[in-house]
C-alpha cells in the first residue's frame, strides 16, 4: 500500500482513510470525524468536503441514490452530509482523496456562489484539462511538504493558504465547465432530494416516516411511494443505513458507551440498540468496535 500522510489541525490526532487505490488522504479537525482506517468501499457520511483526483483507472460512486463514473483525469466533489459509497472499480483504480472538515472550510475567505454549490451538487464528477490537474497535485504536495516541516512556526496558517489556493482551483475547474444538457427534473426527484437533505440532518433523533413526511407537507404514504420509485428502496431502509454508518463511526472513532450510543441515536436502551446493530452490521457493537 503507498505511504499514508496525516495532517493535522490544532495539533489534533488525525484518523488514516485507508484503501490499496487511495493516497495522500488528508484529513483536517478532529479524528471523530471519521472512522479510523475508513475504507472508502463502505458507504459512510463525512461533515465536510471530499476532493478525489484520479490517477488512472475507473469507479462506479453512488451519492445517496444517483451513480457517477469516475474516471482518469477526472475529479469528484463531495458536499457534506452525504451517502457515499465506492460501487464498482477497476483494478488499477488509484485516486489521491482531500478531506476537509466543514468548519474549518467554512473558516477559509471563499466566495458566496451559491450556483458554483449548485452545479458541484448537480455535477460532482469532472473532466479537466491536464494543465490543471498538474496544478492541483502541486499544491497538494506543497500542503504536504510545508505541513512536515519542523522548523515553521507559522506552519498552520502557511498550509490554510495552499488549501485555500487549491479549493479556488477546483472553483475554476467547475465555473468553467461546460453546463451539462440539463435532464427535466420531475416533482418526485426534488421531493426525494429534498428527504435526503432533511434526513441526513435529523436521522440521529427521527426515524419514523411521519416525521419527514410532516417536514416535507406531504402523506407518509405519499412520500414513502415517490422515495421508493425514484430510488428503489423503501425510506426505512435510507434512515437505516444513515443510522448504521454513524453508528459504526461511533463506536470506533470515539470512546462513548453503548449506553450513550444509543441515547445518542434515540434508542430506548442499549439492548435495543444491540440488536438493531446486530441486524444491519452483522455482528455486535462490542465486536465491532474490537475489530
Amino acid at each position: 500500500m503507498p505511504g499514508i500522510t496525516d495532517i493535522t489541525s490544532h495539533r489534533e490526532k488525525i484518523s488514516d482513510v485507508t484503501d490499496r487505490f487511495a493516497i495522500k488522504n488528508f484529513v483536517l479537525n478532529d479524528a471523530s470525524l471519521i472512522v479510523p482506517d475508513q475504507s472508502l468501499d463502505e458507504s459512510f457520511i463525512f461533515n465536510g468536503f471530499v476532493l478525489a483526483m484520479c490517477l488512472k483507472g475507473e469507479a462506479n460512486l453512488r451519492i445517496n441514490y444517483r451513480d457517477f463514473l469516475l474516471k482518469e483525469g477526472h475529479i469528484f466533489t463531495y458536499m457534506p452530509n452525504q451517502i457515499s459509497r465506492v460501487l464498482k472499480r477497476s483494478d488499477d483504480f488509484l485516486i489521491e482523496n482531500l478531506f476537509l472538515a466543514s468548519d474549518y472550510v467554512l473558516q477559509l475567505p471563499l466566495p458566496k456562489d451559491f450556483d458554483l454549490l449548485k452545479k458541484i451538487s448537480l455535477e460532482p464528477v469532472q473532466k479537466i484539462k491536464p494543465e490543471a490537474m498538474h496544478n492541483m497535485f502541486e499544491l497538494h504536495s506543497l500542503i504536504a511538504k510545508h505541513h512536515r516541516r519542523k522548523d515553521n512556526p507559522h506552519k498552520e496558517l502557511q498550509t490554510k493558504s495552499l488549501i485555500f489556493a487549491l479549493l479556488m482551483e477546483v472553483a475554476a475547474v467547475y465555473s468553467n465547465a461546460a453546463p451539462q444538457i440539463p435532464s427535466a427534473v420531475s416533482r418526485q426527484e426534488v421531493l426525494t432530494d429534498n428527504f435526503f437533505k432533511i434526513m441526513l440532518k435529523d436521522f440521529k433523533k427521527e426515524r419514523s416516516v411521519a416525521y419527514y413526511a410532516n417536514k416535507l407537507c406531504l402523506t407518509p404514504k405519499y412520500l414513502s411511494m415517490t422515495v421508493k420509485k425514484i430510488t428503489g428502496h423503501p425510506i426505512s431502509e435510507w434512515i437505516n443505513e444513515a443510522v448504521t454508518i454513524e453508528a459504526k463511526r461511533m463506536l470506533k472513532a470515539t470512546n462513548m458507551t453503548a449506553l450513550q450510543i444509543s441515547e445518542e441515536l434515540n434508542f430506548p436502551n442499549p439492548s435495543f440498540f444491540g440488536r438493531f446493530f446486530k441486524q444491519y452490521a452483522g455482528m455486535t457493537p462490542l465486536q465491532y468496535k474490537n475489530s
